[in-house]
């Protein structure tokens, strides 16, 4: 997909009240949020995971003094990257981090650790701590999702208008993302010896990627 330019404003929705905010403006606003719950006792850690090259592909998730890496694993392939059981890890290759340790006991505000799922055509993402939160999560769980990107917009290859469909075979070396209608001629192309498929885009940094594709609405977000 293409990259934005870093003037766009990356928008995305809060889970509790279900307003729109840029990817800059979203953490302070879950601080103030009416819809949550304060309080003090509570010391949760603020993340954001972002995709490196997409940047206009967000998450933030808070988590709690007990959550570990194993959660935040979880949390990430459901929303964003599963597709065929592949591996993943937290850290790099040379410096692999245990998804049984504690995440508030290895990440502080202002640190960030790498994350990878597949090691043959991976996603690569970014985990940011950003700051502590006294806000309750909600239900009996140690991680939550609590705002996340739109869908972002991108142009067509052929016509250059909004694409919604992505060539899981281009993907591999240069993204092909087509509209409705230039998707129904994209397999009639001159050059018989390219191979295509295409597939509805996802919300997700993987969309393309090993046949990724997202179950349900691009509207539904939590």
């Amino acid at each position: 997909m293409k990259t934005q330019t870093d003037s766009l404003k990356y928008e995305g929705q809060c889970k509790f009240c279900q307003q729109d905010f840029s990817k800059r403006q979203i953490a302070a606003h879950l601080d103030v949020c009416s819809k949550r719950k304060e309080d003090k006792n509570i010391k949760n850690l603020r993340l954001r995971v972002v995709d490196p090259y997409m940047k206009n592909f967000w998450l933030i998730v808070e988590v709690n003094e007990q959550a570990n890496f194993n959660d935040l694993d979880d949390l990430i392939k459901d929303v964003w990257v599963e597709c065929c059981g592949h591996l993943s890890l937290f850290g790099d290759y040379q410096n692999e981090v245990s998804k049984k340790k504690i995440i508030a006991d290895i990440l502080k505000p202002k640190d960030s650790i790498g994350y990878i799922y597949d090691f043959g055509s991976s996603t690569e993402l970014t985990v940011e701590a950003l700051e502590y939160s006294n806000h309750q999560l909600i239900g009996k769980k140690n991680i939550e999702l609590v705002a996340r990107n739109y869908l972002p917009p991108s142009d067509c290859v052929k016509c250059g208008r909004q694409a919604t469909y992505v060539c899981v075979y281009c993907c591999e070396s240069e993204p092909a993302l087509v509209c409705d209608k230039c998707a129904e001629k994209y397999h009639n192309e001159d050059d018989k010896k390219t191979d295509h498929c295409v597939a509805l885009i996802s919300n997700s940094p993987r969309s393309g990627v090993c046949g990724y594709a997202q179950e349900g609405s691009l509207d539904k977000l939590f």
